[in-house]
């Protein structure tokens, strides 16, 4: 028996490599999120970057006017650059990020310890605009509070009394960028391919096979029908898993290419992935079952190219959830296929420890769901109404 299940195994495999379409799923497909990814981070890397001592610029529009801003941000390395008589129709048009007017009575009012305005014009609809004034908003502050406290200092008041509170900062992920937290994107993108990699082969060996006339003849064959699904579910698990080698190779390509000195191009490297290929196995199982089941169930090759088109987009709601709304993970919810696999890879793309007691609650889960949907599978085989249609 298992010598026949073999050889529908390769003779599914096989068949599914020379149809292009397979192929594509299988193996181009799986490239299209590492390079969304990739080009996500390589355009904003430079945005959010904070620029080195030196070589950050800010335009001003009446200079002249503020001798004391001027020595002041050119001893904080800052380059100051002229704005043109158009001011909003530069930052409009995106010539200049965000520029700082400085009016005609100025200096007057500095000199006569006064308050001072000044109008700093920017684009905050755009990343760049937006990074640009958080910026200038910084610079600006940190003169404004040095000024101020040198004026209250030279009225002879303690600036402690005026201080009721000394706040430091401790942040316990230090140095995290925020291009570092797109890291969060790879689960959902991860998951997404990881139902697809096979959907293509389990509808034409069912449906497909159902329409075109010729599963009925492979059914009368001496072969058990459990047999002849296991041989079928084999064959999608193996374009499965090379699906996801083959974008988790992307992965680390990419990131290599990209991530420069930031910290993910260090994590994920070639232990990364063979872990997540391991964990994520049971997982593969449980995705070609439920496909199997649905081309099964589904009375045409349309109506199951519906079903299964959509199927990606469930299990990956949850990794985009968590993008912007970060779980806790619990011991608990390693229960839960999928969930657990979105939790587990987060930890392991920001370059976290696995915990065995969750890793092996996981794994063990997603087996045994993967063992009823197969069961569940080959009982579905084992109907008659299968050649027809259920």
């Amino acid at each position: 028996m298992w010598t026949k299940v073999f050889i529908i195994f390769v003779k599914e495999a096989v068949d599914n490599s020379r149809d292009r379409r397979s192929l594509l799923v299988a193996l181009i497909y799986p490239l299209l999120g590492p390079l969304l990814l990739g080009l996500m981070i390589s355009a904003i890397v430079d945005v959010v970057t904070v620029a080195k001592p030196g070589q950050a610029s800010l335009a001003l529009s009446g200079a002249e006017n503020a001798p004391d801003l001027v020595r002041y941000l050119n001893g904080r390395g800052v380059r100051i650059v002229l704005a043109p008589a158009d001011v909003e129709g530069a930052v409009r048009g995106g010539d200049l990020e965000t520029v700082v007017v400085i009016p005609d009575d100025f200096d007057a009012k500095f000199k006569a310890e006064r308050t001072a305005r000044i109008t700093v014009v920017s684009n905050s609809s755009r990343l760049p605009g937006l990074i640009a004034l958080n910026r200038t908003a910084t610079l600006l502050g940190d003169f404004n509070r040095k000024v101020w406290g040198q004026r209250i200092k030279d009225k002879g008041v303690d600036l402690d009394v005026l201080q009721p509170l000394a706040i430091r900062s401790q942040d316990v992920r230090a140095g995290t960028h925020i291009v570092e937290i797109l890291l969060l994107m790879v689960p959902p993108l991860f998951i997404f391919n990881l139902f697809m990699g096979g959907v293509y082969l389990a509808m034409d060996t069912t449906s497909g096979e159902r329409e075109r006339g010729s599963l009925e003849p492979l059914l009368v064959n001496p072969v058990a029908r459990w047999g002849i699904m296991l041989g079928k579910y084999l064959a999608a698990l193996l374009y499965t898993a090379a699906g996801v080698l083959v974008q988790l190779t992307a992965f680390v390509v990419i990131f290599q290419t990209v991530g420069g000195d930031f910290t993910f191009a260090k994590i994920f490297n070639v232990a990364t992935v063979a872990g997540i290929f391991v964990v994520t196995l049971p997982l593969m199982m449980v995705a070609v079952g439920v496909q199997f089941i649905i081309a099964t169930l589904t009375r045409s090759f349309k109506e199951a190219q519906t079903y299964l088109g959509l199927l990606p987009l469930v299990p990956a709601i949850p990794g985009m959830v968590m993008v912007f709304a970060p779980v806790q993970a619990r011991e608990w919810m390693m229960t839960i296929p999928i969930f657990s696999q979105t939790l587990i890879l987060s930890r392991m793309v920001q370059g976290e420890g696995l915990i065995l007691s969750d890793t092996l609650i996981s794994m063990s889960t997603s087996v045994a769901a993967a063992g009823v949907l197969l069961f569940f599978t080959a009982w579905l085989y084992g109907r008659e109404k299968l050649v027809f249609g259920n």
